[in-house]
């Protein structure tokens, strides 16, 4: 009947009928349909597996790099909530969009504190030493206090005087200018040019079990009449271990010789002066003379005003890689779509407007030179992520032959806002009640003076050299036995 309505005769050969036809048809689309409607997710889940991928990568290439030289990771990275400013703790990390804003591991850990590294040679041409800030570029909130954002010092090796402490005293504590010693009292004795030192040492309990900690800040008894023995000595009561004495011959030292600070250019470094370069804020200054001079830097890392109002810390994406040497001369980011609503660097670290805005910032490993797309001969595409760095052209700094083996830092931001952050060893390296102990350790200290071990919680100043430290807010401990291990 169907085929007598449609005029349809078979003449006797097989085959499908165009309403047969018109009903696969439809079928098939109906499945095409289905199908396309997937396509979208199954690219959106293939694109986030790549980027997890690339992350992973890239974090993996990071560790590695820090494993050759471990201590260019700092100390610790602080942060402090920006409702109240506490110190946020490793174990309260909650989400940036909970009422009223507290803080949280990705938006507000954005001090830098104890990056200790050795000053690089100078480059044929270079007056300064130039040494890239290696977890990215700083800020200075209040360019008239340099001293609150931006701390450097030299640290110079003491030795101790081979005596015990009795043959010590009986000599009259004799010293010399590069000698320390750290009393059985925990007292710190150096020369009065020294004000504070960086110190290791062993102390003992009550119960006659040794305790180690590194690298605490102590004040010098011989540049202050008011200096207090390590923190160690405080423990006086229980619960926990109670201090018996520093075990004097297991000590080191480190003096710690404070350098003014300043933001500016290479013209204006001096012996004694640490300048953050004023563009960018990515390297630091320092005099020819302490080219191989190991020195600790303590910055605050890039940050914006969030609706809030509040500083967060910029999610900045950082990847190192060898320069091109090869026509036309380009790299692909590891990830496209560069934020482009506001650029990553509008303004110098004084405020003043910049000529031109940079999206993406080079940093020459070698020489420290800082290149952005602002300059004629680096082109960036934001879609794609791809950066060229045209060395033919006429103002490159550099021809593809000197650029040839040279190492490059590159910092952009992503639209998703993709960032590394790398942090030391939590504080279950600790032992249990040394932890506990030290973070109250006197229950008629201020809540402001426990100590945070994964973060070291500055209080107030963070070391500036015009104000007294709180020495409490410096302090890590070991393991025992003395082998300490490194996160």
């Amino acid at each position: 009947m169907v085929r007598r309505l449609l005029g349809v005769r078979r003449h006797g050969r097989g085959g499908m009928t165009l309403l047969e036809l018109l009903v696969a048809m439809s079928i098939l689309l109906v499945g095409i349909y289905a199908v396309a409607r997937g396509f979208p997710s199954l690219f959106g889940n293939l694109e986030e597996e790549k980027t997890r991928t690339e992350m992973v990568r890239l974090a993996e290439a990071r560790l590695e790099r820090l494993k050759s030289d471990p201590h260019r990771l700092p100390e610790a990275i602080a942060g402090h909530a920006p409702a109240d400013m506490s110190v946020i703790r490793p174990d309260e990390w909650p989400d940036e969009d909970v009422d009223p804003y507290p803080g949280n591991p990705r938006d507000d850990y954005t001090w830098v504190l104890g990056e200790t590294f050795e000053v690089p040679g100078l480059q044929p041409g270079q007056g300064v030493a130039v040494y890239p800030l290696n977890l990215g570029p700083a800020i200075v909130q209040d360019p008239t206090s340099v001293g609150e954002y931006f701390q450097v010092f030299k640290l110079l090796r003491l030795r101790r005087p081979d005596l015990s402490q009795a043959d010590w005293e009986m000599a009259g504590r004799p010293l010399a200018d590069d000698q320390f010693f750290l009393d059985s009292n925990g007292f710190l004795f150096a020369d009065v040019q020294y004000a504070r030192c960086r110190v290791d040492y062993c102390w003992v309990d009550d119960t006659g079990r040794a305790h180690w900690v590194s690298d605490e800040v102590a004040d010098n008894v011989m540049a202050s009449a008011v200096a207090l023995p390590v923190r160690a000595a405080e423990l006086t009561a229980g619960p926990g271990p109670v201090f018996a004495n520093v075990i004097p011959e297991m000590s080191q030292a480190k003096a710690m010789i404070g350098y003014s600070a300043v933001i500016g250019q290479a013209a204006d470094v001096v012996p004694g002066l640490a300048v953050l370069e004023s563009n960018y804020g990515a390297t630091m200054l320092l005099p020819a003379e302490d080219a191989g001079a190991v020195m600790h830097v303590n910055y605050q890392l890039r940050t914006d005003l969030d609706a809030a109002g509040q500083p967060r810390r910029t999610p900045i994406m950082l990847e190192e890689m060898a320069a091109p040497t090869q026509a036309p001369y380009r790299v692909d980011l590891k990830f496209g779509g560069i934020y482009d609503e506001a650029p990553l660097f509008q303004d110098d670290l004084l405020g003043n407007p910049l000529a031109n805005p940079a999206y993406v910032l080079v940093v020459d490993m070698l020489t420290g030179d800082a290149y952005s797309d602002a300059d004629t001969w680096v082109t960036l595409d934001m879609v794609q992520g791809r950066l060229t760095l045209d060395w033919d052209d006429a103002s490159s700094p550099l021809s593809a032959a000197e650029a040839h083996g040279r190492e490059l830092r590159v910092y952009y931001r992503t639209l998703d806002g993709h960032m590394i952050a790398v942090e030391k060893a939590p504080d279950y390296f600790i032992e249990e009640p040394i932890k506990t102990t030290y973070e109250n350790p006197n229950p008629a200290l201020d809540e402001s003076d426990k100590v945070d071990y994964r973060y070291y919680r500055p209080t107030r100043s963070l070391c500036s050299p015009s104000r007294r430290p709180d020495r409490r807010s410096w302090l890590t401990t070991s393991p025992v036995p003395p082998r300490r291990t490194s996160g």
